[in-house]
């Protein structure tokens, strides 16, 4: 405090000087200044130090609920000795300590909102100085106004941004899992135990009867997992650690059996919430009941037992909240706490299937940086691709009558429908899904009511909120995925509202999907799978739907300014910055309760679309529906590990892309079946066994750990001899360095093979692997589907080559559609890159659309993930 006391000293009697208290102001050289001579009256600006001030934890203009970790270092490690720390006006030297290599780290609390100046005054008085903004524990940080009315129901919540303190509880893996699951058998509700037991630390379980695991950095300690459970951003967290209930744990001196990694896991579903709700807790997106992870698999304990720390947060989890820029802005706060209060992150991996998936591919191609790679399963891209092919799944199967009823009235409206749609019930239903007929209804049943839930049934909403009805109140509360994207999407414009939002004098939130022109049903017709006359009713009868989701016969318009913002806040998932992040795509064959398995390869094309090749997206194809395999997840994330902590070691100065590529290691190949994961890189995992044997068999005498692991070039080759089993292309399995021979074999093998196996190929891609198409692709649309509406081109009549009368069935067509069909082979209307890093405004100006943050030279957060990975947040 010295140097600065004596800096504010002499500033303070400079400035009395100059205010007349140091002498008459008649002097002569008062009178007669020297030119250009700095007057003695003015004090000196404090002169600038050499040296850096660097956030840890998050962007310094990003941080929230008032606290950072942050670390100085000086050119000249001696001045911060006796260096004096202020935050604002306040002194916290205190709260920093000194590190082996000269700085100073600490944890700074007690920030107020907004901007908040901390300065160093180093020990020659030379100053460092940094800005960081702090916004509420609450939110928003850069998501914009929030979503309301919002309900807290956590009884714990002390204000109406339901923050509360963080609560903690311990819980523990039983050393012998099979005595656990005789002894915890209750006839009266049956079913497997969980994965862990309930932890008191004032009363604890005998030692041995807890288990004891080896981290894989060698630490050896109990199966104690300590859980924080707290409200961020308005909503649930939950941050799990191997934990030793009788040591401290400090973000500068964690305990060690923490190796520094996060596996990030997701819930499943799209849907929408108006309050609080719960964070996911399992794999298979977080939907599986309570021990199931015995027989379905469970990543999660594997990675605890490992020494990952785990991360859930309740917005994060799509069935529960479809914004997916509050899902990005609830895991960066949750990181940012990891970061704070256990230490620096070198990596993080995330998990999830269906919705899980989704959030992992927005969030990394949208807000990049937040994982470093991604293990998605029963995967989609995005939601609103996906939207179009459901709501097309859903006129067709409104047209079709194919639908369940609800009452006897119901019923005869249905019966109605299927014989007088004009086309065959179920025998030809395909051939305008593009599908099974399975997988669109399950759309309908499990999707769309979530998407858009009946007003009255709206989630998460207090009793007597009212709710929108186009009749009788249309000023309630819309509850559906538009308006509750509506500071991404914007609102409608004034020329095209509704007579309900020109009443309300405002626009509902706007569409990005589209059908103007699209010919659904086009290559069945040209295949001659359908009639001229089914064609041409079906898209002459199809229609559309309205702002509120009601069919209507005309066909759904896009709005523009929805439909551009779509692309541009990367809500459609156009995977331009997904290089930097290594995929493994886990997937089992349709029908998958509306998971359609195309999904996985859809993805790889919008990648080698974008980014030239997917050399950083894996597909593990396996035999069960749905998830492929139960060990997928868990061999999944030994794979991943080793190719992330190959990158990480990868000190040299080259860009992060190419090193996903350089360091991809065997094992991080496209496989058909499951089967390979008996030659994994930590010895054998029997297939479809779930954590029956792995991490720790169940039954001690089938340790499958003690026998010595297969080199990976076996499983490449178990891989090439069922190649074609299974429909993956042994000409593109990778050639091993350390076999050139078998490479340049299976290259040949396939070169001579290749006119007798393609049509077979395609045949099993289709029969085998399922890669059936959607609405679109049968109207013509490419596998990236990325266009939600096509642009226009005039009717050819070389497109209906089977018509007796090419010309007249196209005039036929020309009336249906007068300004035109899809043209794709153009880019979509308002296709545009995906920007990176969007904020929406503060809590009460939103930003329609989002812009980028300020790009004043505020760093990189440090802290999220080791230097190899290059993290950058702009």
């Amino acid at each position: 405090m010295k140097a600065l006391s004596l800096l504010l000293a002499t500033g303070l009697v400079a400035l009395l000087a100059a205010c007349g208290g140091g002498g008459s102001s008649s002097s002569p050289a008062a009178s007669n200044p020297v030119p250009n001579t700095p007057d003695p009256d003015i004090p000196d600006a404090p002169r600038a130090g050499e040296g850096n001030i660097s956030v840890l934890s998050n962007r310094a203009d990003l941080i929230s609920g008032g606290d950072a970790l942050v670390e100085i270092t000086a050119d000249d490690s001696a001045l911060l000795n006796g260096a004096t720390v202020m935050l604002g006006d306040r002194e916290v030297t205190q709260q920093l300590t000194a590190t082996s290599d000269g700085g100073l780290k600490g944890l700074l609390q007690g920030m107020g909102l907004g901007a908040n100046t901390l300065t160093v005054v180093l020990a020659d008085e030379s100053v460092l100085e940094q800005q960081i903004i702090n916004h509420p524990n609450g939110g928003p940080v850069f998501s914009g106004p929030q979503l309301q009315p919002w309900q807290c129901t956590n009884a714990q919540a002390v204000d109406a941004q339901c923050n509360q303190p963080a609560e903690y509880s311990f819980q523990y893996v039983p050393a012998n899992k099979l005595e656990s699951l005789l002894t915890g058998f209750d006839p009266e509700n049956p079913g497997l135990p969980e994965a862990f037991q309930p932890y008191d630390p004032a009363n604890p379980p005998a030692d041995d009867s807890i288990a004891r695991i080896t981290t894989d950095e060698g630490v050896e300690l109990p199966f104690i997992v300590r859980m924080e459970e707290g409200v961020q951003n308005r909503d649930r967290y939950l941050i799990m650690a191997l934990y030793q209930p009788d040591q401290p744990w400090t973000a500068l001196a964690p305990q060690p059996q923490w190796n520094g990694k996060l596996l990030i896991h997701h819930g499943g579903n799209v849907g929408v919430s108006y309050g609080m709700g719960e964070v996911p807790r399992g794999d298979i997106a977080g939907t599986a009941p309570a021990g199931a992870e015995l027989l379905l698999g469970d990543s999660i304990t594997t990675a605890l037992a490992r020494g990952f720390m785990t991360l859930s947060t309740a917005q994060a989890n799509l069935g529960h909240n479809a914004n997916l820029v509050t899902a990005a802005e609830s895991l960066m706060m949750g990181k940012e706490r990891i970061i704070e209060q256990y230490g620096e992150i070198r990596y993080t991996i995330g998990t999830g299937c269906s919705g899980g998936s989704i959030t992992q591919h927005h969030v990394a191609n949208a807000y990049p940086g937040i994982y470093q790679g991604l293990i998605v399963q029963c995967s989609y891209p995005d939601v609103w691709t996906t939207a179009t092919q459901f709501a097309d799944y859903n006129l067709l199967s409104n047209y079709f009558g194919n639908q369940l009823p609800t009452d006897p009235q119901g019923f005869q409206e249905v019966v109605t429908s299927l014989l007088t749609s004009g086309v065959i019930p179920a025998a030809q239903w395909s051939a305008f899904y593009g599908h099974l007929p399975l997988n669109p209804v399950f759309s309908d049943l499990a999707f769309f009511p979530a998407a858009y839930p009946n007003q009255e049934d709206c989630p998460g909403l207090q009793e007597g909120v009212e709710v929108y009805d186009a009749e009788s109140q249309p000023d309630g509360l819309r509850c559906g995925l538009l308006d509750y994207m509506i500071n991404q999407f914007g609102p409608r414009d004034p020329s095209v509202w509704s007579s309900n939002e020109q009443l309300l004098g405002r626009g509902f939130g706007g569409i990005p999907l589209d059908n103007v022109g699209v010919q659904y049903g086009l290559k069945a017709l040209q295949n001659g799978v359908i009639s001229g006359e089914q064609f041409l009713k079906v898209n002459r009868e199809i229609g559309g739907l309205s702002v509120d989701i009601d069919y209507q016969a005309e066909r759904t318009v896009a709005d523009p300014q929805a439909l551009r913002n779509a692309y541009r806040t990367g809500a459609i998932n156009t995977a331009e910055h997904l290089a930097k992040v290594p995929i493994i795509d886990l997937r089992g064959p349709d029908p998958g309760i509306a998971h359609d398995a195309y999904h996985s390869w859809q993805m790889r094309a919008r990648l080698e679309q974008s980014q030239g090749h997917a050399d950083n997206h894996v597909i593990w194809y396996g035999p069960a529906p749905l998830f492929g395999d139960t060990v997928f997840t868990t061999e999944a994330l030994l794979v991943m590990d080793l190719w992330l902590s190959g990158i990480e070691q990868d000190d040299t100065a080259t860009p992060v892309a190419e090193k996903v590529v350089a360091n991809k290691p065997v094992y991080a190949r496209d496989r058909c079946l499951s089967v390979s994961s008996l030659f994994g890189p930590e010895g054998p995992i029997v297939p479809l066994t779930g954590n029956l044997l792995y991490p720790e068999p169940i039954l001690p005498g089938l340790d499958l750990s003690l026998l010595p692991p297969a080199p990976a070039e076996a499983g490449v080759v178990v891989d090439a001899l069922t190649g074609q089993v299974c429909g993956l292309d042994i000409s593109e399995l990778p050639v091993v360095a350390e076999l050139p021979v078998l490479g340049d074999l299976l290259g040949t093998l396939g070169d001579l093979l290749a006119p007798l196996t393609d049509p077979i190929l395609n045949l099993q891609q289709t029969v085998v692997q399922t890669r059936f198409g959607t609405p679109r692709t049968v109207a013509g649309d490419s596998i990236e589907t990325l266009t939600n509406k096509c642009q226009l081109k005039p009717v050819d009549p070389a497109d209906y080559p089977l018509a007796l009368d090419p010309d007249a069935f196209a005039a036929q067509v020309a009336e249906i559609f007068p300004q035109g069909v899809c043209d794709y082979s153009k880019p979509g209307e308002g296709v545009m890159p995906t920007q990176t890093w969007l904020q929406y405004g503060d809590s009460q100006q939103v930003i329609y659309g989002g812009e980028p943050l300020a790009s004043d030279g505020q760093s990189a957060p440090r802290g999220w993930a080791s230097p190899a990975f290059q993290v950058e947040i702009r």
